[in-house]
């Protein structure tokens, strides 16, 4: 593994380690805005949108079994399954269109609520759990809430990144 390939596999485990860190002091502190907000999906969207289809794959699918061991733990492997198909359908859309401003990231962030909330429930009904759908406001806030979040983390990312970069920069002698 390449020096570049370590960064990005670090920068990738200390994100799904924060995020597991506050979803599970939300849940702690304010157990009903777990329902409203699902932290672990930020890291999934910000490698989706700033890496390779198949780095966000493998973080969905970190993320998700991190989520069904600490989280959710009725069926294991549920949410990585589902994690795992949002970063491969996030990232190639991400890989074909440019999603690197506000409203694609907000878009992107809204959308990956919405379809992992959908795709949980559809199989969790498919292995025979008696599961009741969220309501429109609850999806609604859902949504809103992880556009804004997914948008905000990646502008700190971006930010971060660019005077990171500019600090490093050379300066040519001629």
């Amino acid at each position: 593994m390449t020096g570049r390939k370590r960064i990005l596999a670090l920068w990738a485990l200390l994100g799904i380690g924060i995020s597991l860190v506050f979803e599970l002091g939300l849940g702690r502190f304010a157990p009903g805005a777990t329902q409203y907000v699902a932290l672990m999906t930020l890291p999934l969207a910000a490698y989706a949108l700033r890496t390779s289809q198949r780095s966000s794959m493998v973080v969905g699918c970190v993320s998700g079994l991190l989520e069904d061991y600490w989280i959710e733990p009725r069926l294991f492997g549920l949410n990585g399954l589902v994690k795992t198909i949002l970063g491969w359908a996030l990232g190639g859309i991400g890989a074909r269109f440019d999603l690197n401003n506000f409203w694609g990231r907000f878009a992107s962030g809204a959308s990956v609520q919405l379809v992992d909330e959908g795709l949980q429930t559809a199989l969790r009904r498919l292995f025979g759990e008696i599961v009741s759908p969220m309501g429109v406001a609850s999806l609604g806030i859902r949504a809103a809430a992880g556009g804004l979040l997914t948008a905000a983390v990646l502008a700190i990312v971006s930010t971060l990144g660019a005077s990171r970069r500019a600090t490093r920069q050379k300066t040519r002698k001629t």
